[in-house]
């Protein structure tokens, strides 16, 4: 059993922050759900809803995921800067610890977590193999409670997860220079991480402070998004309009893909033996049929209904997303219908101003990151946490041409480094790469020059 009791104990901690985690759980897997294209069902027919159900799911359009990766695409670290002697345009340490924890790739699960539902962490360990390890960790199975005179700093953080091997919930809970891990033994018909630790244990064996310099450290990182909510979290409401106007038109399309026909006039009901007669038979359509009616009736046949009501109230719907999340509109309908050049230029300025913000945002998060590694790394001064600074590729996605045309203007007033970091968005290691070969190519153009004879040799 743990003790819970005493206020700011390990145990008062595990106790809070489960409670936090369960309170998380609920509302980012309510996001996840839009952004993995399983939002909640559209209303339906209440009488028939196994049969709604495939029209219901018919309907639904992953515009949250269309939202999320506008802006994460765009948000790509081209390497750091650190207060290291001869680093005045990227670190070759740093990138070096990136490469080696793959983060390349985990980067952007990073950011997709940040910008879709709110937060995105990521947990800096002690070197294995000689470096420190770097893991981004899902925001449903990890939470943070912060020093309420400054926001920023992480004062303690608990992570749940469970074990398949062992068949048991682990839960590591974080504090400044030490990791506290309570285990408990998992049902086998349990589901998904519990959060109910009252009846959990501290494990001794891996418990552990993280050693003699690191008393103040906590290795967890919170990359927190503008008012720590995801992009479209105040805009599910668009979302569920969209699905549910789409899901008007699936039905309205379907019933009518056999229009209904109908006789005007008196047909007998029962034939001369008395038999019932089955017009439906009688009258059933095909490319040979024939019918012959009698004298005085008539065949009625409904008209179609007119879709472009619905078709424009859904394009209107997504318009509006558009404008309110600042996502242009060419993403999310591609034919750009009633977009001018002066609206689109207006929404693409709208979207780099958004992943402005949210880079200099995550900026606070990989310099704490790059700090911690360096930390752990016994790196002390590239660990200097303001002498560190990200580095991003430009997120506007220029043409080449473009860049060429700014970097012809450039030339005077730009150093040709900065030319090549801050219009045409290379990477550090690209820049000094290239640098290399210029000067390969300078002195292969100097030997291939023909000699001048200045006539003092005979």
């Amino acid at each position: 059993m743990i003790d819970a009791t005493e206020p700011g104990s390990p145990g008062w901690w595990l106790a809070r922050l489960a409670d936090d985690l369960a309170e998380q759980q609920t509302r980012v897997r309510a996001l996840r759900q839009y952004i993995d294209g399983d939002a909640p069902l559209p209303e339906g027919a209440d009488g028939c809803r196994e049969g709604y159900r495939k029209f219901q799911k018919l309907s639904r359009t992953n515009f949250a995921e269309l939202v999320v990766e506008a802006v994460a695409e765009r948000m790509i670290p081209s390497g750091f800067r650190t207060g290291a002697e001869g680093d005045e345009l990227g670190d070759a340490e740093a990138r070096k610890l990136w490469n080696a924890n793959n983060l390349d790739i985990f980067a952007h699960d990073v950011h997709a977590d940040m910008i879709g539902v709110g937060s995105g962490y990521v947990i800096v360990g002690p070197p294995e193999d000689g470096i420190p390890v770097i893991t981004r960790e899902d925001p449903e199975s990890i939470v943070t409670a912060h020093d309420p005179k400054r926001p920023q700093k992480i004062i303690a953080a608990l992570k749940v997860f469970r074990d398949d091997v062992s068949g048991r919930d682990l839960a590591y809970l974080y504090l400044p220079g030490e990791v506290w891990v309570a285990a408990g033994d998992v049902p086998d018909a349990a589901v998904g991480p519990s959060v109910d630790v009252s009846e959990w244990s501290w494990d001794t064996e891996l418990s552990r402070p993280l050693g003699e310099g690191f008393e103040d450290v906590m290795p967890v990182v919170e990359f927190r998004n503008r008012r720590g909510r995801g992009e479209f979290e105040t805009h599910t409401d668009i979302l569920d309009r969209i699905n549910y106007v789409l899901l008007q038109l699936l039905v309205i399309t379907a019933m009518q893909a056999y229009r209904q026909r109908a006789t005007k006039g008196d047909l007998p009901e029962t034939d001369e033996d008395g038999n019932p007669i089955d017009y439906a038979a009688i009258f059933r359509p095909g490319p040979g049929a024939l019918w012959q009616l009698p004298e005085g009736v008539d065949l009625w046949e409904s008209a179609p209904t007119d879709l472009s009501p619905l078709l424009n109230a859904a394009k209107d719907d997504i318009r509006d997303l558009g404008a309110v999340t600042r996502t242009p509109m060419s993403m999310l309908l591609p034919d750009g219908q009633n977009q001018t050049a002066e609206g689109a230029n207006f929404a693409r300025e709208g979207l780099i101003f958004k992943v402005g913000d949210r880079i200099k945002r995550a900026s606070f998060g990989w310099n704490s990151v790059m700090s911690l590694a360096f930390r752990f790394a016994g790196d002390k001064e590239r660990a200097q946490i303001l002498d560190l600074e990200t580095l991003w590729q430009p997120p506007e996605r220029l043409t080449l041409s473009e860049r060429a045309d700014a970097a012809s203007k450039a030339r005077e007033d730009y150093p040709w480094r900065s030319r090549m970091a801050e219009i045409w968005g290379e990477s550090p290691e690209s820049i000094s790469r290239m640098e290399a070969e210029r000067v390969n190519d300078a002195m292969l153009a100097a030997s291939l020059a023909p000699q001048v004879n200045d006539g003092s040799a005979t």
